[in-house]
C-alpha cells in the first residue's frame, strides 16, 4: 500500500491552476470565436431573438416585393459583405417585443454554414477570424417582429 502525501500549500496551488483552466474553457466555449461584426457600429451588442406569434403584414397594394443580392469581397481571413436591396430599408431593433413590423423594412439575419450567427441592422458588415476552407453565407430579410419575408441570399465563399 503506497501513501501519498500532499502539502497544503500544493493542494491550494492545484485548486487555483484547476479554477483558471476551467474559467478559461468556459470562455473560450461562450466567446463567438468569429467575431462577427458590424463595420460601423462595433461595440454594439445583438438582440436575441423573440418568438412574437403575430402575423406579418400583408404587401400594400402596389408595392413590390423587397429583394437581396450580396456582394462578398475575401480578404485573407476576412469576409467584407455588402447587401444590396430594393424595396427594403434596415431599421435599427429598439428592443420593443410588441413592436409593429412595416412592410418593407426590418433586419437581416445571418447565418454561416447552416448556424446563426445574429442579426443584421446595417446592409455592410465584417465577418472575422474565418477559418481556411469553404463557407456558405446566408441571409435572409426580417420584419422587425423576427418573422421572415421568405427573401434570402445564400453565396459560397472560399478563405485560404
Amino acid at each position: 500500500m503506497k501513501v501519498f502525501i500532499i502539502s497544503m500549500r500544493n493542494l491550494i496551488l492545484g485548486g487555483i491552476v484547476f479554477l483558471v483552466v476551467l474559467v478559461a474553457g468556459i470562455v473560450l466555449l461562450v466567446k463567438d470565436p468569429l467575431h462577427v461584426s458590424d463595420s460601423y457600429h462595433p461595440g454594439e451588442a445583438s438582440v436575441t431573438a423573440s418568438t412574437n406569434s403575430s402575423a406579418p403584414p400583408s404587401q400594400p397594394a402596389g408595392t413590390a416585393k423587397p429583394s437581396l443580392n450580396m456582394d462578398i469581397t475575401v480578404n485573407g481571413s476576412t469576409a467584407e459583405v455588402s447587401l444590396l436591396t430594393q424595396n427594403f430599408e434596415f431599421v435599427q431593433e429598439n428592443g420593443e417585443l410588441g413592436q409593429t413590423p412595416v412592410y418593407g423594412k426590418g433586419h437581416a439575419h445571418l447565418y454561416l454554414n447552416g448556424e446563426s450567427k445574429g442579426m443584421i441592422y446595417h446592409p455592410e458588415f465584417i465577418l472575422k477570424k474565418l477559418p481556411k476552407g469553404e463557407h456558405e453565407i446566408r441571409v435572409e430579410l426580417n420584419y422587425s417582429n423576427h418573422l421572415p419575408y421568405k427573401v434570402e441570399a445564400t453565396k459560397k465563399i472560399v478563405v485560404k
